[in-house]
């Protein structure tokens, strides 16, 4: 299936908008509680609220959202499926570190085949479509296609260590060893920009020891895929799969384009 541009450039709209409803309850450290002890603020509900509106305006298919999950039994089947994070990384939003993130994917058939993620605070988008390249463009007022640049033609530094991102607050024991056995420089970021940053060359390795939900991937999964680089499920040693039973994803490793087939990738494999 190919995506038409203009529906693409539809959702990257909405994402922009979402952008703007989040920066307006920036300086609002505020938050409840979940019940799995993950904060929840005013720019998580209102986003939501927004993007779910717009997204099932589209008449396109049903929106399974964070901030409302929709059951097994009503999605299972579904040959198309909107997954949404209205606001990834709301621990950097109340931090106010800017590294958080919109995250809207469209599934087919349990794998994304579009791809928006759009941090408000730092004004960077990227996005993909399936077989159609992945993204970047620095946002200033509107969006402009003209403005963006392909992913693959950002280039590696190969000349240094490889880099691994890391998270601002989700670090493991698994992970730092991990670090160490391989020797990798870390840079820590939050939300999906860990994935964006190896679509766009900034990071080579993704090691992901703990949880996260299929909202939280799917979205720069493609982004990353369609630079050429990969995630791996640790379990299964294939691509990460949606649209499960139980929204929660395996521990993965991800790659950029440059690691593919490199000494961790092929350790992964052994």
């Amino acid at each position: 299936m190919l995506i038409k541009q203009d529906f693409l450039y539809s959702v990257i709209e909405l994402a922009l908008q979402a952008g703007k409803i989040i920066l307006k309850y920036y300086k609002n450290t505020h938050f409840e509680l979940k019940k799995d002890g993950t904060p929840l603020s005013q720019a998580d509900l209102q986003s939501h609220y927004f993007l779910t509106h717009e997204l099932q305006k589209m008449n396109y298919a049903p929106v399974c959202s964070e901030e409302d999950p929709m059951e097994y039994q009503d999605r299972k089947d579904l040959p198309f499926l909107w997954l949404l994070d209205p606001l990834d990384g709301t621990k950097d939003f109340l931090a106010q570190n800017d590294g958080f993130t919109v995250n809207i994917a469209l599934l087919k058939n349990n794998l994304p085949i579009l791809g928006v993620v759009y941090a408000p605070a730092l004004k960077e988008l990227y996005y993909a479509t399936k077989n159609n390249g992945a993204y970047f463009c620095q946002i200033q007022e509107t969006f402009n296609p003209d403005n963006s640049i392909s992913l693959n033609c950002f280039n590696a530094n190969n000349s240094r260590k490889p880099i691994a991102c890391i998270s601002n607050f989700h670090n493991t024991k698994e992970t730092q060893e991990f670090i160490q056995r391989y020797n990798l420089e870390t840079l820590k970021l939050g939300s999906s920009l860990k994935l964006c940053a190896l679509a766009s060359k900034k990071a080579d390795i993704y090691p992901r020891f703990n949880g996260t939900k299929e909202w939280d991937t799917a979205a720069s999964d493609i982004i990353l895929s369609e630079s050429g680089g990969i995630i791996l499920d640790i379990e299964t040693k294939k691509i990460l799969s949606y649209n499960k039973p139980d929204l929660r994803n395996n521990y993965f490793i991800a790659f950029s384009k440059d690691q593919i087939n490199g000494k961790i990738y092929r350790d992964f494999h052994s």
